[in-house]
């Protein structure tokens, strides 16, 4: 927590505003889980604290909301979705 605490001090100094998974997944209206799926697939990466928290970045999120500007909120949530579907075939009779 001594860490973290430095890692955000560090971040105050510098003028950037810093979110916790839940608080980023509100702002721009997704769940913790769609992050953590997009942060795995690389869609849209986290950082990490010293002890391995994801936290994310006021940067980010500008980037993020320029994106959807751009591109259409449903387009780019789809965009960054198909990646993360399960694989759904179905059973046929024969199987």
């Amino acid at each position: 927590m001594v860490i973290l605490s430095y890692a955000q001090s560090i971040y105050e100094v510098i003028n950037l505003d810093i979110y916790k998974p839940q608080e980023f997944a509100e702002m721009i209206g997704v769940s913790i889980k769609t992050l953590q799926r997009w942060d795995n697939a690389g869609k849209l990466k986290a950082y990490r604290s010293p002890t391995d928290r994801r936290f994310y970045t006021h940067e980010q999120y500008i980037k993020y909301m320029g994106d959807c500007a751009r591109k259409g909120d449903e387009e780019i949530v789809k965009e960054l979705q198909d990646g993360n579907k399960p694989d759904r075939r179905t059973k046929t009779d024969n199987q």
